[in-house]
């Protein structure tokens, strides 16, 4: 049993504006020890709550936690009776408090969802499940805002710029926009999204301000040499075995000007923590992967039919520390912000 995790993961399950009343329910991981903060444990668009409930029983948080301690009591529901504008400059931020987190990492506690009637035009379905594997509307627009959001402040903690202030941005396996819709449209022409789903990408290019690019399963790009300043991609190494992640990693340094920024995600052991194994193979897998550096974890069909990854899409974990290792042979590891993206861990990295 462990007092606390590495990312202490939390999530917003539920969120309800009726009239000028908000709800808010879902779970975050108690502070052990820790008093009430002077605002509250959760606040809204910087605001407290007018009442909040935590912890409650969560005994379904309990079974996928059962190695945290308390992860079974930390349900809460917050409430406010008059909120008469919930989505400022076109986004709602939900933010718990959690007073010794890392100013690094202070983006994982927050989660954003944007103001439904800026994104009436999504794709359908079948396209949201190739990306996120969940047909769920307003989870697709939910997690792309919280996954910018977050990625946007984890670019200010490391070079003190937006995401949006670069010149020259890569979302590196766009799929169908997640999370380039939430990219500043005033700024769109800063924003290159290429993916090997040809009809995502077409999506995009339809709908969505930016230029599209589709490319294929190995390198190269279709760009020149230092075209980006800034790149993101998640949820791409997460499904590359070794070999292909090489030659990826050598892609993206070659298409990478000289310092720019690097933000990835990998699986490592926030992902294992929720993947509801028992104790015997959770601990067996832990112990792989830390052995190993990187373990296959089982193949991946959601791309099948839709682009031609001749098998090599699939599903992988990482150890940190073979990351740092072996990852610089391209680029300068800066830090592994752990559950920063979800149950992913964010990779931030400077092109040398």
């Amino acid at each position: 049993m462990e007092r606390r995790l590495a990312a202490e993961p939390w999530y917003v399950d539920r969120l309800s504006i009726v009239g000028s009343r908000l709800t808010v329910e879902g779970w975050s991981m108690p502070v052990p020890g820790a008093g009430e903060p002077a605002d509250g444990w959760f606040t809204v668009n910087g605001r407290r709550f007018d009442a909040i409930r935590y912890p409650l029983p969560r005994a379904d948080v309990g079974d996928v936690f059962w190695m945290r301690e308390a992860a079974a009591m930390c349900g809460f529901e917050a409430t406010i009776g008059e909120f008469a504008q919930p989505y400022p400059g076109g986004v709602l931020e939900i933010r718990r408090v959690v007073p010794d987190t890392p100013a690094l990492e202070r983006g994982r506690d927050s989660w954003f969802k944007p103001d439904p009637a800026l994104h009436a035009d999504l794709p359908d379905e079948g396209r949201r499940f190739r990306v996120i594997g969940d047909r769920d509307a307003d989870g697709f627009l939910v997690s792309g805002a919280t996954d910018y959001h977050r990625i946007d402040r984890a670019m200010q903690a490391v070079a003190g710029r937006r995401l949006a202030d670069f010149d020259r941005v890569l979302d590196w396996g766009v799929g169908c926009g997640r999370i380039a819709r939430h990219f500043p449209a005033v700024r769109a022409q800063a924003l290159t999204g290429c993916d090997i789903d040809a009809d995502n990408v077409a999506w995009c290019a339809a709908h969505l301000p930016g230029r599209f690019a589709h490319c294929e399963m190995a390198p190269p790009l279709p760009f020149p040499d230092a075209s980006f300043d800034a790149i993101y991609g998640i949820s791409v190494f997460t499904h590359l075995q070794e070999p292909m992640q090489s030659r990826w990693l050598a892609e993206l340094a070659r298409v990478a000007a000289r310092g720019a920024l690097i933000a990835v995600t990998i699986h490592g052991r926030t992902a294992i923590d929720f993947s509801r194994l028992p104790p015997a193979e959770h601990r067996r897998l832990v112990d792989e992967v830390r052995r190993r550096g990187i373990v296959f974890n089982g193949a991946n069909a959601q791309l099948d039919g839709h682009a031609d990854h001749r098998g090599e899409y699939v599903n992988v974990l990482h150890d940190a520390d073979y990351v740092r290792n072996v990852w610089s042979r391209w680029f300068d590891v800066l830090h592994i912000l752990p559950g920063y993206i979800l149950h992913h861990d964010l990779v931030m990295m400077r092109r040398r």
